[in-house]
């Protein structure tokens, strides 16, 4: 989802960089570009690991639902699709985190 695979990273990094109006010598804009920029993948960070966590953990707590649906009772043909297709969301959502940390 992230990384050398996906190239949103790489459009998100030249369109912030070329936003960046700096008026100087070309050292201070240097410096000033790498400051602006460090603040918005702060920002660009906290929101995607954020979002990713969160949808992880959704689908975790939904696949325990079923689980227990299915100790208290046999899920029917629905239950179970519903529990195959979670279990494929956690295991791309598994990836991207990875991908991610790479």
């Amino acid at each position: 989802m992230f990384g050398k695979k996906d190239g949103r990273f790489k459009d998100f990094f030249r369109s912030k960089w070329q936003s960046y109006e700096v008026q100087g010598s070309e050292i201070y804009v240097l410096k000033e570009k790498f400051k602006k920029l460090k603040a918005d993948l702060k920002v660009w960070n906290r929101d995607t690991f954020r979002n990713l966590n969160q949808a992880g953990e959704d689908i975790q707590r939904r696949i325990q639902d079923l689980d227990v649906r299915d100790n208290e009772s046999e899920l029917d043909e629905e239950g179970r699709e519903e529990e195959r297709i979670l279990l494929a969301e956690q295991r791309r959502t598994k990836h991207s985190q990875e991908l991610l940390l790479q």
